[in-house]
């Protein structure tokens, strides 16, 4: 009878030792961690919008233009100048950038002086951007405007009336950072036959008979000032610039 009643107590001891390990904290169904310890939360996802597309840029350049006229490529009539430009430009997709450019200066000489003429143009071009927005990019360009030598003091209408039509093709290289940029640029210039050269021009002669109308042929060209004596020009230019984007 003592023995049951010992094992009786062995078991009963068992039991509460079960049932106080079950019920211990941290181990119930109000959490897995350890007791004290939080479950971790996840970090909330940032999203960075990406930066805005600057599409106008504006860009000032220097450098230098040759010619010569059609009929002497050999390059013993070239001619160059010393040119300043300013450029204003619109992303108008991705790859694709319209440019108008303006720009122009002073002859120089073998001796590093200025001669008597000066080159003015202004072209509207067409660029494909391979790498738009990199670091570098680089990019073909088409182009056409209007092209004219002169004698440095010229009139407004003697510069206008010396505009030849001009083509332009070219390539460039931009090393670009947040809103600057550099940029080289090469072009090949073409430039036609200017037409009011050659063309006669209606005038008034009064004779005898009273006043007719008859063409006139049109004046000797100014070979000291003139290139190609209005028979086009061919040549290059190659310009380094700044560019600031907005």
């Amino acid at each position: 009878m003592e023995a049951t009643m010992k094992l009786g107590l062995v078991l009963a001891s068992l039991l509460v030792s079960t049932a106080a390990y079950a019920q211990a904290p941290g181990d119930g169904d109000e959490g897995t961690g350890a007791p004290g310890m939080v479950a971790p939360v996840a970090a909330p996802v940032v999203v960075v919008p990406p930066p805005p597309v600057r599409r106008w840029s504006i860009g000032l350049g220097f450098g230098s233009m040759g010619l010569h006229p059609h009929d002497a490529p050999d390059g013993t009539q070239d001619t160059q100048f010393g040119i300043g430009q300013l450029a204003v430009r619109y992303l108008a997709g991705r790859h694709l950038e319209i440019e108008l450019t303006l720009g122009g200066g002073r002859e120089k000489l073998e001796d590093g002086s200025q001669g008597d003429r000066e080159v003015n143009e202004g072209v509207l071009a067409a660029r494909y951007r391979f790498s738009p927005g990199q670091r570098w990019n680089w990019w073909l360009m088409f182009g056409m405007g209007s092209l004219g030598v002169t004698r440095h003091d010229a009139t407004k209408d003697e510069k206008d009336a010396a505009s030849q039509s001009t083509m332009q093709f070219g390539v460039g290289l931009e090393r670009r950072w947040t809103r600057f940029a550099l940029q080289l640029e090469l072009r090949a210039v073409g430039v036609k036959a200017n037409d009011t050269a050659t063309m006669p021009v209606k005038g008034t002669v009064t004779d005898a008979g009273g006043t007719t109308t008859m063409p006139i042929p049109p004046p000797e060209p100014d070979t000291t000032t003139s290139l190609g004596n209005g028979n086009g020009m061919a040549g290059g230019q190659m310009v380094l610039s700044g560019n600031y984007y907005f």
